[in-house]
């Protein structure tokens, strides 16, 4: 018995789905932006989840260090993860911008 048109479908989408796990394995990106010109501090680490894009995984981020009161992420890094399908995972430095002195 041949396989049915939605059983080659499934193969072809599965095989598809571990070429993109393969091809992310070797996948990495990295995005340094320069802070402000007044102080920061450091609040920690700012961890998304796995996202199936890299945009996804920095608003993951970025609502992550939001919801511990961060002003910002610094040295962000976007991951790719080997898992079928394929996805990615940001991470940086969660900063709260110092006060500034009003100058007179």
């Amino acid at each position: 018995m041949s396989p049915t048109r939605a059983e080659k479908k499934e193969r072809q989408l599965r095989e598809q789905q571990l070429k993109e796990a393969y091809s992310a394995h070797t996948g990495f990106y990295s995005a340094t932006l320069d802070a402000p010109p007044h102080p920061h501090t450091a609040l920690g680490l700012a961890v998304g989840g796995q996202q199936l894009s890299a945009i996804e995984a920095v608003v993951s981020m970025q609502a992550y260090a939001r919801a511990r009161g961060a002003d910002g992420v610094l040295g962000v890094s976007i991951c790719s993860v080997p898992t079928i399908p394929a996805s990615f995972v940001a991470y940086g430095t969660a900063v709260k911008w110092a006060e500034q002195a009003e100058e007179e």
